[in-house]
């Protein structure tokens, strides 16, 4: 059951994030190669491959954590820490591999960028985006890269930031 529960909570994750890009709309590739410096992609001071030990030295003990379980998928060992009820860590091994953050938690990008800010923002502070989605309903997706394809994603509703992720490999 608690596998099941992880492999279903890493394929959301993963999910969530490409939903926007999947809906009916606008979206754009810039191939113009543009990416961000790997020290760019973080949040909360957590970055992909991060430590398990730095998160706890960081953030103490999680208000929830998941058994590790095998993941399908990965072929490794994965399980999440959750802070609070908006910020989490998904470790495969013993290092991070997707961070989210759905609220204005105090949780922030190295730039400041943070869930609740206006989504302009993105723009104004990152540049043109990888890829941009829009759908619909208004609902917006940019997402940045680094030089080894981990990426930042952002979404957005109704003009503001909604969630903040970091994706090992997208």
């Amino acid at each position: 059951m608690m596998r099941k529960r992880i492999v279903t909570l890493a394929a959301a994750f993963v999910l969530a994030f490409s939903a926007v890009a999947a809906a009916a709309g606008v979206t754009q590739i810039n191939s113009d190669d543009h990416v961000l410096q790997s020290t760019e992609i973080a949040l909360g001071g957590i970055m992909v491959g991060t430590p398990r030990s730095e998160v706890e030295a960081i953030y103490g003990a999680p208000t929830e954590r998941t058994e590790p379980v095998k993941s399908a998928a990965m072929d490794e060992m994965m399980d999440t820490y959750t802070y609070g009820t908006s910020f989490q860590v998904i470790f495969v091994k013993d290092m991070a591999m997707f961070i989210i953050s759905t609220a204005h938690n105090g949780i922030a990008t190295p730039a400041g960028v943070t869930v609740g800010d206006p989504a302009d923002a993105v723009m104004r502070t990152y540049g043109k985006p990888h890829r941009y989605s829009r759908s619909e309903s208004g609902n917006e997706s940019f997402v940045y890269l680094d030089p080894y394809g981990i990426a930042i994603v952002f979404s957005a509703e109704g003009g503001s930031i909604t969630r903040i992720g970091i994706v090992g490999y997208e």
